[in-house]
């Protein structure tokens, strides 16, 4: 079991890494003005790091109590059937996506392997179902498994929802003839719940024990968390920021974020009471410890940031596209864009016309940026790369969007992005903590004792009756 969480967390590693990759490289290379459209493409990758979430939660639960073995081995057969579900979307030509590969003779052989790797998964399943089945069960609702069960129905939950936007289009092409299209309104209404649903669990589940908690200790517990997301959404409030899911996730996320602290300060505290070390080597020693647990914190703490970001980003960003002349200017949120002219370099691969734009941000010169455009001789669209000045707070973020004209016009898009680099700090938090937590151990071997001789007992006068006070032992 061991074997199979490392190598399941290695390729969920990977998998991250490339999905923040994958959204960095839409958002500063490509120039399409976001991270994320809900591709098929994207999805497909997204899917199987779902379930593959859910089933490294839930195999703690396995290792701790033996319990919910049917539904890890289902998760597992779920993921591994998704990815090759993934690869055929890729590779068939089935979907019409940027990153999809043209019509090719593969997609059957994918499709039936598809079928022949389910059946089989799931028939060994049920063909063992009777003997992998654990005696335990969940003993209460306010236990860590309870939370962690909960976890996993949020995410497959989540994985059904992006499943059915992606491949529903596909279904009632085949079926009925019907071309249809599942965009982003639908995504975004029906998976924000959910992570909504997920950032409460993440809150919540460190602060609980196995089996059962007290009603009593889990309110003192969730006290200070509770304390901290109510006075950030006032503050968020007081301050202006309007809609109440971006609020309310962001006074989660910095609920979650608190708990994450109090769990690792106490256990801190803790060992500082009995070895009387500094904070940070008694840090040190327990993350050296316990690297699977501190890894799995800091994912967490990843994904605190990640949401923060994607709620921020997708919410409060602003666009003006407008038309300029050589020396006119255009303004957004305090930037001054002033275009200066254009420049053309000619390949014979392609031919890149850049426009150089000055920029000044509250009366601050920033530079020129040079926005782009490729265009191939046999493409029927020209391909863009924008200019990004990334920031702690926004982005500003300029794609070209059109060649100068006869007047000498050329159109540009001007986007203020807020907390997009939080995305790749986050995506980056979450590798280190999946390195950390699938580091391997090196166990100690022990080496057997030498055999000790018997030491005579010497025949001695009985010795007085000691009574043991009060504190001893």
């Amino acid at each position: 079991l061991r074997l199979i969480r490392t190598a399941t967390l290695l390729a969920w590693g990977c998998l991250t890494g490339g999905i923040v990759l994958g959204a960095w490289w839409s958002y500063a290379v490509r120039g399409w003005g976001g991270y994320w459209a809900w591709d098929p493409v994207e999805n497909a990758a997204l899917i199987p790091w779902l379930t593959g979430t859910a089933f490294l939660h839930s195999v703690i639960v396995q290792q701790r109590r033996g319990m919910l073995r049917v539904w890890n081995l289902s998760l597992l057969v779920a993921t591994y059937c998704l990815t090759i579900l993934g690869t055929f979307l890729t590779r068939s030509g089935v979907v019409n996506s940027v990153h999809a590969f043209t019509q090719s003779d593969v997609g059957p052989v994918l499709l039936g392997y598809l079928a022949v790797a389910a059946v089989v998964g799931l028939g060994l399943i049920g063909w063992r179902g009777d003997r992998l089945r654990a005696p335990g069960r969940i003993d209460s609702v306010l236990s860590r498994e309870a939370a962690f069960l909960g976890n996993n129905l949020v995410l497959t939950a989540l994985a059904t929802v992006v499943v059915t936007g992606t491949v529903f289009p596909l279904i009632a092409a085949a079926l009925w003839g019907k071309q249809l299209s599942v965009g982003e309104p639908y995504f975004n209404r029906m998976s924000a719940p959910l992570g909504i649903a997920l950032l409460v669990l993440m809150t919540v589940a460190p602060l609980l024990p196995y089996r059962a908690a007290d009603p009593v200790v889990l309110r003192r517990r969730l006290f200070v968390p509770g304390s901290v997301a109510a006075a950030t959404m006032a503050i968020l409030a007081a301050a202006g920021v309007t809609g109440a899911e971006q609020v309310l996730t962001f006074g989660l996320a910095a609920a979650a974020a608190t708990a994450i602290g109090i769990q690792t300060g106490s256990a801190v505290h803790a060992r500082r009471t009995g070895t009387d070390e500094h904070r940070l080597v008694a840090l040190l020693a327990l993350v050296t410890a316990n690297r699977r647990h501190y890894g799995g914190l800091i994912v967490h703490l990843g994904v605190v940031v990640i949401a923060v970001a994607l709620a921020a980003s997708h919410s409060y960003s602003s666009r003006l596209e407008t038309q300029l002349t050589e020396g006119s200017s255009a303004a957004l949120h305090g930037y001054t864009v002033t275009y200066l002219d254009t420049t053309a370099h000619s390949t014979p691969q392609k031919l890149t016309l850049a426009a150089r734009l000055r920029v000044h941000h509250h009366g601050a010169d920033l530079g020129v940026f040079r926005p782009s455009l490729a265009i191939f001789p046999r493409a029927t669209e020209a391909i863009g790369t924008p200019a990004v000045r990334p920031g702690p707070v926004s982005d500003l973020y300029l794609t070209l969007a059109s060649s100068p004209n006869q007047a000498g016009e050329v159109t540009v898009d001007i986007f203020v992005n807020p907390l997009v680099s939080w995305l790749w700090f986050g995506g980056l938090v979450m590798v280190g903590g999946t390195v950390l937590a699938g580091w391997p151990v090196r166990r100690k071997q022990r080496r057997p004792r030498a055999p000790v001789a018997p030491v005579p007992v010497q025949e001695s006068a009985p010795e007085s009756p000691v009574v043991v006070g009060a504190g001893q032992s």
